[in-house]
């Protein structure tokens, strides 16, 4: 991340000494003009919103799901996006090393528990399957939601979850895996006991191609695996007669563990907009998490600012607004979304106005109880742009929380016969 310069800075005193002699003296008017002019310089503070926006909808890149603490799970059929679906890979640790479950035990039961933080969708059953993983995750490699690990043909475990906010995923599996771990034991370490087990792949029957018809939407369901209650638990005793039933509980929090994503846009006007067919509505524009779509956001005559003269750059913000009827489902509409810049290798960086922090920056939705819209704060970005302080590769207009929630909004484009996307540039001109 690139340290401001001393002239940047310099800029930015001036910006803020002019906007505070304004301030004291000076009122400003929807056409710009300044009255009275300042003595000594003839500072007229114009206002302008017709800049042109041009925007266009990409695929995201695939995103790292290793690191957060939510995995997701299940298979979502959005109305406007299409299914969308996430299963989840985990290691199964021993709680330390040197594990000996003695001689002869036997097997009760063995359960996989994962711990539920929330569900987007309307919590309709799921039909969920566990299967054994036939390679080892690696704790050495970066994890994303593109990536796939080889597992066992058939299934632990197939189950009927109904997802609810407080109703943990509870699932028997195959006895022959319980008995497996029991008969091999003892285990000296992790790397003993993945002889026996590598790992699970948490899946949901159905997948992203199959056919949802009616009013089934489905639901993604947020876990939080990195709970100590998240685990796999086998339940079993000693003898003939059954006196106590003793319990051990397998690590999932400390396991190296992913989520993976799958999109179907067929049919979709997500689909024409990544075709670039001419079949797709011009007047929307899309962005979603799961490491869907984003949108690139341009601003071609950004420079056409300068044409007459010097210019200050007072504020500069870029508003969406969500397309009216499209967020009516599971609070649809993400609640921020965040602006970002492009470097000349395609991927995201951070614009100088996201290090001024959320205040600065923007970003968060906004309900008014008629429009709910996304206002950003990139007075810094187009001062750069203006005076060519930066190449302007464009922006991504980005799902904050990608790896973590299954929301997504639909925006009212720079086509739209509503409110359009709009950059409202306050500046002043020497």
């Amino acid at each position: 991340m690139n340290k401001k310069t001393a002239d940047f800075l310099l800029r930015k005193v001036l910006f803020l000494s002019a906007i505070f002699l304004l301030t004291l003296f000076f009122s400003c008017k929807k056409d710009g003009k300044l009255t009275p002019d300042f003595e000594n310089g003839d500072l007229t503070v114009l206002f302008t919103d017709t800049f042109s926006v041009v925007t266009e909808v990409v695929q995201e890149d695939s995103l790292r799901t290793d690191l957060s603490n939510t995995k997701l799970l299940g298979l979502y059929n959005d109305l406007i996006y299409g299914p969308v679906s996430s299963s989840i890979y985990t290691q199964v640790l021993l709680t330390g090393a040197n594990v000996d479950f003695g001689a002869t035990p036997i097997l009760d039961s063995i359960v996989l528990i994962l711990t539920n933080q929330g569900v987007y969708g309307d919590g309709l059953p799921l039909e969920v399957e566990v299967y054994k993983l036939d390679s080892s995750i690696d704790v050495n490699i970066d994890y994303y939601s593109t990536d796939v690990i080889a597992r066992a043909s058939t299934p632990l475990a197939y189950g009927i979850y109904t997802p609810g906010f407080s109703n943990d995923l509870r699932i028997r599996l195959d006895d022959s895996l319980g008995d497996s771990i029991l008969i091999n034991s003892p285990y000296v370490d992790n790397a003993a006991f993945s002889s026996v087990l590598k790992g699970l792949y948490i899946t949901i029957k159905d997948s992203v191609t199959a056919v949802i018809t009616g009013k089934k939407r489905g639901s993604i369901v947020y876990f939080d695996l990195n709970s100590s209650n998240s685990t796999v638990s086998l339940y079993y005793h000693y003898g003939l007669i059954k006196l106590e039933s003793l319990k051990y509980n397998f690590i999932i929090s400390e396991a190296e563990k992913f989520s993976h994503f799958e999109h179907n846009y067929t049919g979709t006007d997500v689909e024409a907009h990544l075709g670039a067919l001419p079949t797709k509505d011009t007047t929307m524009i899309y962005v979603s998490t799961m490491a869907g779509v984003k949108t690139k956001i341009d601003i071609p005559n950004i420079k056409d600012l300068t044409k007459d003269g010097s210019v200050s750059i007072n504020k500069a913000e870029l508003i969406f607004t969500i397309e009216d009827g499209t967020d009516v489902n599971f609070a649809d509409a993400l609640s921020s979304l965040s602006l970002v810049g492009i470097n000349s290798s395609g991927d995201a960086v951070f614009l100088l106005d996201a290090l001024e922090g959320i205040d600065h920056y923007g970003g968060i939705l906004v309900d008014d109880g008629t429009y709910k819209t996304y206002t950003f704060n990139i007075t810094r970005h187009i001062h750069q742009l203006v005076y060519n302080t930066t190449i302007d590769y464009g922006m991504y207009l980005i799902a904050n929380a990608s790896t973590t929630s299954a929301n997504r909004v639909v925006i009212s484009s720079e086509n739209s016969l509503g409110f359009k996307i709009k950059l409202e540039i306050t500046y002043s001109k020497f």
